[in-house]
């Protein structure tokens, strides 16, 4: 499947899917390429807050909804861990004060085992605390979905594979010394779904779905 074959509102958070056995663990596309050689060019930030992940990073308007000047939108549509990986260097030559990281989607959605996620996780961790060891990583829970609004033809993870990536992902931040931040529980309806309040897709997040966000890490100080 090509990038021009998926509807614009789904290009954010998917990518092809692979078996175990040959993993597509590529992340290079017109709009990394583009996007990362735009970040490279920008003048180094001075102890900005940094949002680094995916689509449901890239999507949202930090500034506005947090109110403040300093922050950084790092994401990109359809990224995954190896793509961060690939571009942390850009995010720690800020040497950011504080370091957001949603990502793992499209991972689960190329059937890429929650081990190797959260191996490059660490890796990503390893990197920021190597070369900018004044930042606090935060490292946020992948979000849920909602099965009823969810396009199935375009992504197959479940929430089940999501919560069980989560508590991987929340012990290795344990080890790590970094912050867990669980927004997964904070969006969920009494079916256990993505409230439909907070997504038009089932995967993506509307306004309001940013807001609860913003307000959970208002509420725990970390902004």
């Amino acid at each position: 499947m090509t990038l021009k074959n998926i509807p614009l509102l789904l290009l954010g958070c998917i990518g092809g899917v692979g078996s175990l056995q040959a993993q597509d663990s590529s992340y290079h596309n017109y709009l990394y390429d583009s996007r990362t050689a735009y970040f490279r060019q920008l003048p180094a930030a001075r102890k900005p807050v940094v949002f680094f992940g995916d689509s449901i990073t890239q999507w949202g308007d930090w500034c506005e909804f947090i109110g403040k000047a300093n922050i950084l939108n790092r994401g990109i549509a359809g990224d995954n861990t190896n793509g961060l990986l690939a571009r942390v260097e850009e995010v720690v030559r800020h040497r950011p004060e504080r370091l957001f990281i949603l990502v793992g989607t499209n991972d689960l959605n190329k059937h890429m085992p929650a081990a190797s996620i959260v191996a490059n996780y660490r890796r990503i961790i390893n990197a920021v605390q190597e070369a900018s060891p004044h930042t606090r990583i935060y490292v946020q829970s992948v979000l849920p979905i909602n099965n009823q609004l969810i396009g199935r033809q375009y992504y197959s993870g479940t929430n089940e594979q999501i919560t069980a990536l989560n508590t991987m992902l929340k012990a290795m931040a344990a080890d790590a010394h970094v912050t867990f931040v669980d927004v997964y529980t904070s969006l969920l309806d009494d079916a256990g779904q993505m409230d439909a309040r907070y997504t038009y897709d089932g995967l993506h997040l509307s306004g309001e779905g940013y807001l609860k966000w913003v307000q959970l890490l208002k509420q725990r100080r970390l902004i």
